[in-house]
C-alpha cells in the first residue's frame, strides 16, 4: 500500500509518461512512414492537438481537485502545464520548419494575412508568462493574488487555441466543437465555483 507521498510521486511519473508517450509514439510513426501522404502536415496537426489536449487537461485538475480533494492533483498541474506549453511550442516551430521551410518572410506574411494563424500565435504568447512563473519561487515573489490572476490567462489562451483549430477545419467540425465544448464547461465550473466560494 503506497503512502501519500509515494501515490503523489507516482501520479507525477504517469503526468511525465504522457507527456512523453505522444513523442515515442510521432516518432514510431515518423521512422516507419506512417503519417500519410504528406508528413509534416501530419506532425504539425498532431502537435496542435496534443498541446491543446494537454491545455484543457491543465485546466480540468482544478476541478478535479474541488471533486477529490486530493493534493496531488494541484501538485502535478505545473508539470502538465508545462507538457502543454512544451506541444505547443513544438507545434508552432513544426509549422515554421516543416511547413514553411524557415522562411521568415513568408512566415511574417502568413501571420499577417491569416486570423488562425494570428489567434494560434496569440494562444502560444499567452502562455510565455504562464510558463515563466510557473515555479514556486516565482509565486512567492509576485504574492498569490498577482499569480493567481496572471494565470487565468490560461483560459484566455485555450479559448484563442479553440478558436484557432475552428477556423482551420474546413469540413469535419466534431473535433473542435468537442474542444469548445469541453472548455465551456470548464468555464462554466470556474465561474460557478468562483461564485459558491464568494458566499
Amino acid at each position: 500500500m503506497l503512502d501519500a507521498s509515494q501515490r503523489i510521486l507516482a501520479f507525477r511519473l504517469l503526468v511525465m509518461l504522457a507527456g512523453t508517450l505522444p513523442a515515442a509514439w510521432l516518432a514510431w510513426q515518423w521512422f516507419f512512414g506512417d503519417l500519410g501522404a504528406v508528413p509534416a502536415e501530419a506532425v504539425v496537426h498532431f502537435t496542435g492537438r496534443t498541446g491543446l489536449i494537454f491545455l484543457l487537461v491543465t485546466i480540468a485538475f482544478s476541478p478535479a481537485f474541488r471533486f477529490t480533494g486530493w493534493v496531488g492533483i494541484m501538485i502535478a498541474r505545473r508539470q502538465m502545464g508545462l507538457w502543454a506549453f512544451f506541444w505547443l511550442v513544438a507545434h508552432m516551430l513544426a509549422w515554421m520548419g516543416l511547413d514553411q521551410f524557415w522562411d521568415w518572410p513568408w512566415i511574417r506574411r502568413e501571420m499577417v494575412d491569416l486570423p488562425y494563424i494570428r489567434y494560434g500565435v496569440a494562444a502560444l504568447l499567452l502562455l510565455v508568462p504562464l510558463a515563466l512563473t510557473s515555479f514556486r519561487y516565482t509565486q512567492k515573489a509576485m504574492g498569490f493574488t498577482a499569480w493567481h490572476w496572471l494565470h487565468r490567462l490560461i483560459y484566455v489562451s485555450a479559448a484563442l487555441g479553440v478558436t484557432h483549430l475552428w477556423i482551420l477545419t474546413r469540413a469535419d467540425y466534431r473535433m473542435p466543437m468537442l474542444f469548445a465544448a469541453v472548455l465551456a464547461a470548464l468555464v462554466l465550473f470556474r465561474v460557478v465555483d468562483a461564485a459558491i466560494h464568494r458566499r
